[in-house]
């Protein structure tokens, strides 16, 4: 089987959408398997839609513009030339929006993680603030991407659910993604440092908060989380990886910065402040997955994070840590920690039960198998209509 790898953005880049597409790549490599690379896809089209988005803008909202019908059909003119010249099996796109109209008689199958519908006015940035054509637009694009697809697996059972409400449900499935750092650590190492963890007693704790977004991501309930901490006599420290906040930060808190994840000195800082952790904090808002979750369970660090989006799929409740209802606040946050630390063997369990998701649902190479087995599903049916 040779795949055809679409996706707008240049796949071989990790910093391209949190490394995602990088990874796929990467794993279905690994496997053996034949892929022909139709990535990244040019954005040719701006020039003609300026208009538009200059307009939206002085009306202060958003065109989304990559759903436009001409971005659309440069989109697919791209791929049918890629596909003449180099002719694939099947066709894998990580996005809806290149494919949107793709004529080809290769089936097509979609790996993401959100459906627009679910997404406008739930997520900010790009999802929000649109012009009423804008949305309609995008609400047509995703229908008829989704009526072009073979297969659609999406990355959380919300972003699944939501999809079957477009399109049949028989074709959608549930996929998740894996972790963007390397963990090599075996169950009895992990149950191991735990213990050590715990062995210093309920009077200590070290957080980690992973995030660019500091609104979104929740960066201000995650300090006052810790200033809680502090007062109720857990003596805590915040260590922060990404968007610094605008305001003088405290000193319990840590700011760490950016960490770059195509470096081997980035990947080793990054998974050091994972092991030297006892709880990855992360109250999101708005959340379609959550890389980062999957990153916390291959070191076995329990998550605290808020019931929303995709984030059940990552974060189970007396599993591998915490999901509490939208809306509670930084002392609901503190208490769950609290209560897990004083607990006897509460931390040990959920710390195994991380890792143990990790290894069985939350890793690269599973979902990757999974993925391979979508494609030649989607082959074999393609098969039996002709």
């Amino acid at each position: 089987m040779r795949i055809g790898f679409v996706s707008v953005d240049d796949a071989s880049d990790v910093r391209s959408w949190s490394g995602i597409p990088f990874h796929i790549l990467k794993h279905i490599r690994e496997r053996d398997v034949e892929v022909e690379l139709f990535s990244p896809l040019a954005r040719d089209y701006r020039r003609h839609l300026i208009l538009p988005g200059v307009l939206a803008r002085v009306r202060g909202r958003q065109a989304s513009l990559e759903r436009h019908p001409l971005a659309l059909r440069s989109f697919a003119r791209q791929l049918s030339i890629k596909l003449r010249e180099h002719p694939v099996d099947v066709v894998f796109t990580t996005g809806s929006i290149p494919i949107t109209l793709l004529e080809c008689t290769q089936p097509i199958v979609l790996w993401t993680d959100a459906v627009f519908h679910a997404m406008h006015e739930y997520y900010p940035g790009s999802f929000a603030n649109l012009t009423s054509a804008a949305v309609r637009r995008s609400k047509w694009q995703e229908e008829e991407a989704l009526r072009r697809c073979a297969i659609v697996a999406y990355s959380s059972t919300w972003a699944a659910e939501s999809a079957k409400e477009l399109t049949a449900p028989q074709k959608v499935r549930l996929l998740p993604f894996g972790p963007n750092t390397p963990s090599q650590y075996s169950a009895e190492q992990i149950a191991s440092v735990a213990q050590k963890k715990r062995d210093r007693g309920p009077s200590s704790c070290e957080l980690l908060f992973v995030g660019v977004d500091w609104e979104r991501k929740g960066g201000n309930t995650a300090i006052e989380t810790a200033r809680l901490l502090n007062e109720a006599g857990i003596v805590t420290r915040l260590r922060v990886v990404g968007a610094k906040p605008a305001q003088a930060l405290p000193s319990f808190v840590e700011y760490i910065g950016f960490i770059d994840k195509n470096s081997q000195d980035g990947l080793h800082r990054l998974s050091d402040l994972y092991c030297e952790a006892d709880f990855f904090i992360l109250p999101t808002r708005a959340e379609t997955a959550g890389i980062v979750f999957c990153e916390a369970n291959s070191f076995g660090i329990p998550s605290i994070s808020y019931a929303t989006g995709g984030v059940q799929d990552y974060v189970r409740n007396d599993v591998n840590g915490v999901c509490l209802p939208p809306g509670s606040t930084a002392k609901h946050f503190a208490e769950s920690i609290a209560q897990i630390l004083s607990t006897p063997g509460r931390y040990q369990m959920l710390s195994s039960g991380a890792f143990h998701e990790f290894k069985t649902r939350l890793n690269w190479p599973n979902s990757i198998r999974l993925l391979l087995e979508l494609c030649n599903e989607a082959l074999d049916k393609k098969f039996a209509q002709s």
